[in-house]
């Protein structure tokens, strides 16, 4: 008789889609002129298990993906990175996500997305049975893609609520997946579930109607989470924590792609937590793998390893080094 041996907690279990990722082959190049392509992968969930997993934690990312070449590429990337992708379903039927960056002005990029109908939009919660983690890992990208998502996103979230995961909370907000009207809603039902929410500026005045800082981590507070942190790009990030408050200013680096630059500052901060740093730490560790990041082309090839990381901090070395 085959006996199973129990698995460990995972220190983070995440989930939503990755898509192939296309970029022109030439510097600065329009899509429309390009004649080659550069071939990597990009996913909010995926970026900012990457970051997690480079750090030496144990991280489980479950998903849908089509059984093709594309859906292959992401499959080996990521277990190639150290995720546990033993969860994730190979569809016959459903495509991979495709989606193309453009550079455009200064440091900017237009992104186009091809993912309807994808397999990742037909998530299944039986991929989570049987599964633990410490911290579960959410973002608003994930309901927005289907109405069965959606009820799904919330059945894993109190799902792993009331068996005592940690619940950390990234709006991520995808205008072109819905307005803002119909993504408040949902944030702030997801707000209230979480322990910890880390939107953007932007986000906050979502869910809040403030326009600056105190005035969002004001209203946030009130929605239920024991710890929000703000993430403000360049400028920094403020944070809450009960009665505690605080800024974290950003590293000096030389920005070359912003895109990841807050998954990767999500990677951080869960870093920290999980290391039992001081969420004013953990923000530290949070603004670090940011400023990393946007300091490559690329959603995630800035991440660094722990060595790395601390060297960073420590003021030996500059990004991109």
């Amino acid at each position: 008789m085959n006996v199973l041996t129990p698995q460990p907690d995972r220190d983070v279990l995440t989930f939503g889609e990755t898509m192939v990722l296309f970029a022109p082959g030439g510097e600065r190049e329009k899509l429309e002129f390009a004649s080659s392509y550069h071939g990597s992968i990009g996913g909010a969930e995926s970026n900012c298990a990457i970051g997690l997993a480079r750090l030496g934690h144990s991280v489980c990312w479950i998903s849908r993906l089509g059984n093709d070449p594309f859906g292959l590429r992401i499959l080996k990337t990521l277990r190639g990175e150290g995720i546990d992708v033993n969860r994730v379903e190979m569809s016959d039927t459903e495509p991979t996500g495709i989606m193309f960056k453009e550079p455009g002005p200064g440091n900017s990029s237009r992104i186009f997305y091809y993912r309807r109908h994808s397999a990742a939009a037909s998530l299944r919660t039986e991929s989570f049975n049987d599964l633990k983690a410490k911290y579960l890992f959410v973002t608003g990208i994930t309901p927005a893609l289907s109405d069965s998502n959606h009820i799904l996103t919330f059945e894993i979230v109190d799902r792993y609520r009331s068996a005592g995961t940690k619940i950390v909370f990234d709006p991520n907000m995808r205008f072109r997946l819905w307005d803002a009207e119909a993504a408040r809603t949902v944030f702030l039902e997801l707000a209230g579930r979480c322990d910890i929410l880390v939107p953007s500026m932007i986000e906050a005045q979502i869910l809040t109607g403030a326009t600056e800082h105190n005035g969002m981590l004001d209203g946030l507070q009130k929605v239920g989470p024991s710890q929000v942190v703000l993430k403000a790009g360049a400028s920094g990030a403020w944070y809450a924590n009960g009665d505690q408050r605080g800024f974290c200013p950003s590293f000096p680096t030389t920005e070359i792609d912003p895109v990841g630059a807050g998954d990767a500052f999500c990677a951080g901060l869960i870093s920290g937590l999980l290391d039992g740093r001081s969420l004013p730490e953990a923000v530290t560790r949070g603004a670090a793998l940011g400023a990393l990041c946007v300091s490559t082309f690329g959603d995630y090839h800035g991440l660094p390893d722990r060595a790395s990381l601390e060297a960073f901090i420590a003021g030996k070395q500059a990004p991109g080094r």
